[in-house]
Protein backbone atom coordinates (compact mmCIF):
# COMPACT_ATOMS: atom_id res chain seq x y z
CA UNK A 1 0.00 0.00 0.00
CA UNK A 2 1.44 3.51 -0.45
CA UNK A 3 1.90 5.71 1.68
CA UNK A 4 1.27 9.66 2.41
CA UNK A 5 4.67 10.68 0.78
CA UNK A 6 4.56 8.34 -2.44
CA UNK A 7 3.19 8.70 -5.65
CA UNK A 8 0.13 6.67 -6.55
CA UNK A 9 1.17 5.03 -10.35
CA UNK A 10 -0.83 6.28 -13.12
CA UNK A 11 -1.25 4.36 -15.99
CA UNK A 12 -1.58 5.92 -19.35
CA UNK A 13 -2.81 4.24 -22.47
CA UNK A 14 -0.43 5.53 -25.11
CA UNK A 15 -1.54 2.98 -28.16
CA UNK A 16 -3.09 4.56 -31.30
CA UNK A 17 -5.91 2.58 -31.98
CA UNK A 18 -9.49 1.45 -29.96
CA UNK A 19 -9.48 -2.59 -29.05
CA UNK A 20 -12.06 -1.85 -32.29
CA UNK A 21 -9.32 -0.86 -34.63
CA UNK A 22 -10.51 3.11 -34.91
CA UNK A 23 -8.03 5.49 -34.47
CA UNK A 24 -7.83 7.31 -30.59
CA UNK A 25 -9.64 10.41 -30.74
CA UNK A 26 -7.36 11.94 -27.87
CA UNK A 27 -4.63 10.04 -29.64
CA UNK A 28 -1.02 12.63 -29.98
CA UNK A 29 2.30 11.06 -31.51
CA UNK A 30 5.56 11.54 -29.37
CA UNK A 31 7.32 12.88 -32.73
CA UNK A 32 4.45 15.40 -33.89
CA UNK A 33 7.64 16.97 -35.88
CA UNK A 34 8.27 14.04 -37.99
CA UNK A 35 5.77 14.22 -40.88
CA UNK A 36 3.75 11.18 -41.88
CA UNK A 37 5.11 9.21 -44.39
CA UNK A 38 2.71 7.70 -47.35
CA UNK A 39 3.06 4.89 -49.48
CA UNK A 40 4.59 5.01 -53.01
CA UNK A 41 1.99 4.26 -55.59
CA UNK A 42 1.98 1.13 -57.40
CA UNK A 43 3.80 0.33 -59.83
CA UNK A 44 1.85 -1.67 -63.17
CA UNK A 45 3.16 -3.95 -65.43
CA UNK A 46 1.03 -2.25 -68.49
CA UNK A 47 2.83 -1.58 -71.98
CA UNK A 48 2.98 1.92 -71.50
CA UNK A 49 6.57 3.59 -70.46
CA UNK A 50 4.21 6.53 -68.01
CA UNK A 51 2.97 3.34 -66.00
CA UNK A 52 5.59 2.38 -63.40
CA UNK A 53 8.52 4.21 -65.19
CA UNK A 54 8.71 7.48 -63.94
CA UNK A 55 7.03 9.73 -66.40
CA UNK A 56 5.66 13.24 -64.11
CA UNK A 57 2.73 14.57 -66.12
CA UNK A 58 1.61 16.93 -63.08
CA UNK A 59 3.40 19.70 -61.63
CA UNK A 60 3.28 19.84 -58.17
CA UNK A 61 0.76 22.87 -56.56
CA UNK A 62 2.59 25.76 -55.39
CA UNK A 63 1.81 26.92 -51.70
CA UNK A 64 -1.09 29.02 -52.49
CA UNK A 65 -2.99 26.62 -54.20
CA UNK A 66 -5.01 24.27 -52.93
CA UNK A 67 -5.83 21.03 -54.77
CA UNK A 68 -8.75 18.94 -53.44
CA UNK A 69 -7.45 15.10 -54.53
CA UNK A 70 -3.93 14.68 -52.43
CA UNK A 71 -0.93 14.82 -54.30
CA UNK A 72 0.17 10.97 -55.99
CA UNK A 73 3.32 10.56 -53.60
CA UNK A 74 6.40 10.15 -56.49
CA UNK A 75 9.34 7.80 -56.55
CA UNK A 76 12.59 7.88 -55.19
CA UNK A 77 14.32 10.54 -56.90
CA UNK A 78 18.23 9.52 -56.99
CA UNK A 79 20.55 8.15 -58.89
CA UNK A 80 20.26 4.68 -57.25
CA UNK A 81 16.25 4.72 -58.99
CA UNK A 82 16.92 6.12 -62.13
CA UNK A 83 19.71 2.79 -62.23
CA UNK A 84 16.43 0.73 -61.33
CA UNK A 85 13.98 2.58 -63.97
CA UNK A 86 16.85 1.88 -66.14
CA UNK A 87 17.25 -1.69 -65.61
CA UNK A 88 13.46 -2.08 -65.73
CA UNK A 89 13.00 -0.22 -68.90
CA UNK A 90 15.57 -2.82 -70.63
CA UNK A 91 13.58 -5.68 -69.06
CA UNK A 92 10.22 -4.41 -70.51
CA UNK A 93 11.32 -3.84 -73.94
CA UNK A 94 12.86 -7.25 -73.88
CA UNK A 95 9.64 -8.40 -72.76
CA UNK A 96 8.29 -7.04 -76.03
CA UNK A 97 6.24 -4.47 -73.94
CA UNK A 98 7.70 -1.13 -74.86
CA UNK A 99 9.12 -0.69 -78.21
CA UNK A 100 12.66 -0.52 -79.06
CA UNK A 101 14.10 3.01 -80.47
CA UNK A 102 13.06 2.04 -83.93
CA UNK A 103 9.95 1.49 -82.51
CA UNK A 104 9.52 -2.26 -83.14
CA UNK A 105 8.51 -4.43 -80.47
CA UNK A 106 11.10 -7.63 -80.35
CA UNK A 107 11.27 -10.49 -77.65
CA UNK A 108 13.83 -11.39 -76.23
CA UNK A 109 13.41 -13.61 -73.13
CA UNK A 110 17.19 -14.52 -72.44
CA UNK A 111 17.73 -10.28 -71.71
CA UNK A 112 14.93 -9.61 -69.55
CA UNK A 113 15.66 -12.63 -67.46
CA UNK A 114 18.90 -11.41 -66.89
CA UNK A 115 17.81 -7.61 -66.04
CA UNK A 116 15.65 -9.48 -63.45
CA UNK A 117 18.40 -10.98 -61.98
CA UNK A 118 20.44 -8.36 -61.69
CA UNK A 119 18.00 -6.13 -60.44
CA UNK A 120 17.29 -9.31 -57.59
CA UNK A 121 21.01 -9.18 -56.62
CA UNK A 122 21.18 -5.40 -56.23
CA UNK A 123 17.77 -5.77 -53.94
CA UNK A 124 19.93 -8.62 -52.05
CA UNK A 125 23.38 -6.41 -51.86
CA UNK A 126 21.73 -3.12 -50.88
CA UNK A 127 19.62 -4.71 -48.39
CA UNK A 128 19.94 -2.53 -45.43
CA UNK A 129 21.67 -0.09 -47.11
CA UNK A 130 19.30 2.03 -49.11
CA UNK A 131 16.24 4.49 -47.74
CA UNK A 132 12.77 2.47 -47.31
CA UNK A 133 11.84 4.49 -50.58
CA UNK A 134 14.49 3.31 -52.40
CA UNK A 135 14.09 -0.68 -51.32
CA UNK A 136 10.29 -0.16 -51.56
CA UNK A 137 10.41 0.97 -54.90
CA UNK A 138 12.83 -1.58 -55.85
CA UNK A 139 10.88 -4.51 -54.35
CA UNK A 140 7.81 -3.06 -56.39
CA UNK A 141 9.42 -2.85 -59.90
CA UNK A 142 10.98 -6.67 -59.24
CA UNK A 143 7.29 -7.83 -58.39
CA UNK A 144 5.87 -6.20 -61.40
CA UNK A 145 8.85 -7.45 -63.96
CA UNK A 146 8.15 -11.14 -62.49
CA UNK A 147 5.13 -11.02 -63.21
CA UNK A 148 5.38 -9.61 -66.48
CA UNK A 149 7.96 -12.16 -67.17
CA UNK A 150 5.62 -15.22 -66.01
CA UNK A 151 2.87 -13.98 -68.04
CA UNK A 152 5.20 -13.55 -71.33
CA UNK A 153 6.66 -16.98 -71.03
CA UNK A 154 3.61 -18.81 -70.34
CA UNK A 155 2.47 -21.18 -73.31
CA UNK A 156 -0.21 -20.29 -74.89
CA UNK A 157 -3.32 -22.78 -74.28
Amino acid sequence: MPTEDEKPIRVVDRRMFTPEGELRPDFQADEAAEAPVSPPPPVSASPAPEAGMGARSQAPPSPGEESEEPPEPAEPRSDFAALVRSLATTAYSSLGLLPDPSGARRRDVAIARQMIDWLAMLEQKTRGNISFEESDFLSRVLYELRLAYVEMTRPAK
